[in-house]
């Protein structure tokens, strides 16, 4: 069984997709309350928080795969 040394691209994933994740959260996080902003305007925000913290968990999920590999 051999070891492949991925130069340290499975930490940089993992970390990458942390970052993601956090930055989608608060992106939805801080969606305008209802009554403040247009509905629209809201699930709009929402949805792209949303889309970016299931990126997020896409790339940390590919990280660990990674991780584990090497």
């Amino acid at each position: 069984m051999t070891s492949v040394d991925h130069g340290g691209a499975p930490a940089r994933l993992i970390v990458a997709g942390a970052l993601t994740t956090s930055l989608g959260l608060a992106v939805a996080a801080t969606a305008p309350m209802f009554g403040a902003a247009t509905l629209e305007r809201i699930q709009r925000q929402q949805t792209a928080g949303g889309l970016v913290v299931l990126l997020g968990w896409a790339v940390l999920a590919w990280g660990i795969h990674r991780f584990g590999r090497g």
